[in-house]
């Protein structure tokens, strides 16, 4: 894997040794990733990026490179909150500009939400067999942690995908091969 753009350009990712990796992590395509960031491209200097079910932090570390201010990354497996660290350090990006949080995702939103923590995008790519689509919708809008004009990314299976409780949410849809990306938005007439 490689960051795709910005500052940090052509330089490569670790990942797990496929051995492992295969039964870990399906982790988000190259082109799906470039595909996304280029829609977010111009919107992204100085903003707060959530990567939720971060994997190695390839998509957290492309906001990190195309201008993010700060990227939380949540993960709940050790091995894989390692890998975004060793990733981050050879990068040598700053502590500050990133957090991780190795823990399951919902205790990790919760966390996020008592700290009043505001994001401006969330990236979620859960296990597609999991069925966690509703309840991180959920849990963000719930808590509170996107920002009025912040969009929540989902990854999710073409063949299976999401639909929002209200469909004005939903900003946009994308297709990739057997991926869908939905864009939502939780105020999306700037209601108060």
């Amino acid at each position: 894997m490689r960051v795709v753009g910005g500052k940090y350009r052509g330089r490569r990712i670790k990942s797990m040794p496929k051995r492992e990796d295969t039964k870990l992590l399906r982790p988000t395509t190259e082109r799906v990733k470039e595909s996304v960031f280029s829609i977010l491209n111009n919107y992204l200097e100085g903003t707060k990026f959530l990567d939720l079910f971060a994997g190695t932090g390839a998509v957290g570390i492309e906001a990190l490179s195309r201008g993010a201010e700060k990227v939380v990354f949540v993960e709940s497996d050790r091995r894989f909150c390692n890998l975004i660290k060793e990733n981050l350090k050879a990068l040598r990006i700053p502590p500050e500009k990133y957090e991780i949080i190795c823990d399951d995702f919902t205790k990790a939103l919760k966390k996020l939400g008592k700290r009043g923590e505001k994001f401006d995008f969330i990236y979620a790519d859960p296990p597609y067999e999991k069925g966690y689509y509703t309840r991180v919708v959920n849990m963000v809008k719930n808590l509170g942690l996107l920002d009025e004009d912040g969009l929540l990314i989902l990854e999710e299976p073409k063949k299976n995908p999401f639909i929002p409780e209200d469909e004005e949410w939903l900003v946009e849809k994308r297709h990739y091969g057997t991926t869908t990306v939905s864009f939502l938005n939780f105020n999306p007439e700037g209601e108060e």
